[in-house]
């Protein structure tokens, strides 16, 4: 839901209750004016009937539309004037209506007399009817006024806005120079911008710095790899070591590839988590699975794995070329290396996805826990825990889904990628 929306909808609500409120204050208001004014016409009445009096000195009782004068026998003083409400028939609508009653005992003249003054009520459900149908109307004027009002709102003063998220999508970490952002009259769209430009700007900072880190850490650490490593190896070349002591140097030389390799791993996915691999185009993934199922040939072979295949031909999937080959080569070693001597191996792919099931140990957990990084099934010391971290992280860059399952000594992973195609 839109922000001018939710606004509108609280304004609305807000403004109903409001009314409400007010509908009972306008209707008592009304209510005692007109009772005033009642009261004040028919005073107004009273004094035009004492002139009356003052003139004519009637002797006989006067009976009139809405008055009544009784001359009375005694000489009485003037009493105070008392309001009454009473019923009495309408002279036109020829029916009972309310009325309000005036009863006043007025001297005119050495005479008193009783005067009745009568004056039509208006009744309450005609003020209640009149108040509803008042504040409908406008109640509804304001909603449509208001509609309008957002609409334009919406376009103009949230315009800014929209333009500011606009460029917060387009914008990319890898981008030399920040989006320009638009320039608003609005003092909480500037302190907005001002923050977002400043959360580019650091970002794109820590990202260089990042990207320069990994770099060189991987750089760095490479090259003793590979200066120890060759020194190792004129070491393996000499004579007069032991049977110890080359049992001791190639353990050394086994440590410093799995130093390599989980060093290159690591390098990997902080590449892919910085959005290093962005390049996607088509990827006949058919022909790329034959061409790693080959390298992976005479390891099958050896471990004597019953190797079944199911490649549907020309399946294209949208993707960065080398991470695929990356996910397909981990997938596979995973399947081979794990795989129990004498075992067997499906490979089955389709339009929809990657399917490969192996045997193997029974694992020691959730399945789902082993895309964690370092999470080991084994302790293969060849294993670094990171090939389903990368294998995740991959699928993640891609959109695709990934699953492990298992089942006593059968390992099934499914990578489904329909929702790219």
């Amino acid at each position: 839901m839109k922000l001018v929306v939710k606004i509108t909808l609280y304004f609305v609500l807000i403004s109903s209750i409001v009314f409400l409120i007010g509908a009972v204050f306008s209707y008592n208001a009304i209510s005692r004016e007109i009772d005033i004014e009642e009261r004040l016409f028919l005073k107004e009445r009273l004094q035009s009937v004492v002139g009356f009096l003052e003139h004519r000195n009637p002797t006989h009782e006067i009976s009139r539309d809405k008055m009544v004068i009784t001359p009375l026998d005694e000489l009485v003083s003037d009493s105070e004037i008392v309001f009454t409400d009473t019923l009495v028939t309408h002279s036109t609508l020829n029916r009972i209506e309310p009325h309000l009653k005036l009863d006043v005992i007025r001297q005119v003249n050495g005479r008193a007399y009783k005067i009745m003054l009568y004056d039509l009520i208006i009744e309450e459900d005609d003020i209640e009817d009149a108040v509803r149908e008042s504040m409908v109307k406008t109640y509804l004027m304001l909603l449509l006024v208001s509609l309008v009002l957002s609409l334009i709102a919406s376009y103009y003063v949230f315009r800014p806005f929209q333009f500011t998220l606009a460029a917060i999508r387009d914008f990319s970490i890898k981008q030399t120079n920040t989006p320009k952002l638009p320039i608003s009259s609005t003092a909480e769209f500037k302190k907005l911008n001002q923050f977002i430009d400043e959360m580019m700007q650091k970002a794109q900072r820590d990202y260089r710095s990042l990207k320069e880190f990994s770099e060189n850490a991987s750089h760095e650490i490479q090259t003793p790899i590979s200066i120890v490593q060759g020194k190792l190896e004129l070491l393996m070349e000499s004579s007069e070591l032991r049977e110890d002591q080359m049992e001791l140097i190639s353990s050394a030389q086994n440590a410093l590839k799995r130093l390599s390799k989980m060093s290159n791993s690591l390098s990997l996915l902080t590449k892919i988590e910085n959005k290093e691999f962005s390049d996607f185009a088509p990827v006949n993934v058919s022909k790329l699975l034959s061409e790693l199922l080959f390298d992976f040939k005479e390891l099958i072979e050896l471990k004597q794995i019953t190797l079944t295949i199911d490649v549907e031909p020309d399946v294209e999937v949208s993707g960065n070329a080398t991470l695929l080959g990356i996910l397909m080569t981990n997938l596979l070693n995973n399947a081979v290396r794990h795989n129990r001597t004498g075992g067997s191996l499906r490979i089955e792919l389709t339009s929809t996805g990657l399917d490969i099931t192996n045997t193997g140990e029974p694992l020691q957990g959730n399945a789902q826990d082993y895309f964690m990084r370092f999470k080991k099934g084994s302790e293969n010391p060849d294993s670094s825990g990171l090939g389903l971290s990368i294998v995740q992280q991959i699928c993640s860059e891609h959109q695709f889904s990934v699953i492990y399952q298992t089942s006593a000594e059968q390992h099934h992973l499914s990578v489904r990628w329909e929702s790219r195609n």
